[in-house]
């Protein structure tokens, strides 16, 4: 009976210390190529600002990444020259506008002094506003590319040439 329990110890040891490499790694920031320096506190900044232009509703319009992430990927992978400079400038200048020291952090603001600030960054004409056209036009992209907006919205079907089977053919005699 001891050689049971010692052989099944054993084995639980071996299990665990198998798994345990798995159970202890963190899950790491995603990191894009055009814009290495953009880490994980930055890319909450541009989600909360991608949700305050454009709330994302993940339960209605099921998408398989997140807005973020949609963004993000869109402007490293499929974005110019210049829209590269006016995202890496634009959010050094939207940290400096809300707060030249940089003490004050957009997640501090109420959700009203949110719209508010982005409201009025849009109404100027500077980098900023940019910057927020640019959040804006990947947002709208993801919003738009989701599977229930383009079927309940649109009518879009994702295969075309729908196929019915037998069907009476009518003659006009």
């Amino acid at each position: 009976m001891k050689r049971r329990t010692a052989i099944r110890n054993v084995g639980l040891v071996a299990g665990g210390v198998f798994f345990l490499p798995y159970a202890c790694v963190l899950p790491t920031p995603k990191v894009y190529s055009n814009f290495p320096l953009v880490l994980s506190e930055k890319q909450n900044l541009v989600s909360q600002i991608c949700n305050v232009i454009l709330e994302e509703n993940s339960l209605e319009f099921l998408t398989p990444e997140s807005r973020v992430e949609f963004v993000l990927t869109m402007i490293n992978d499929c974005g110019t020259s210049k829209e590269l400079a006016i995202f890496i400038g634009g959010l050094e200048a939207f940290e400096t506008a809300l707060s030249p020291t940089h003490e004050l952090g957009f997640e501090t603001l109420s959700q009203e002094e949110q719209i508010k600030f982005i409201g009025n960054q849009f109404e100027e004409n500077t980098l900023v506003t940019d910057f927020l056209k640019l959040l804006k036009k990947y947002s709208l992209l993801h919003f738009e590319t989701s599977e229930e907006y383009l079927t309940e919205y649109l009518n879009f079907e994702f295969m075309p040439g729908r196929y019915f089977g037998r069907v009476p053919i009518k003659t006009n005699s």
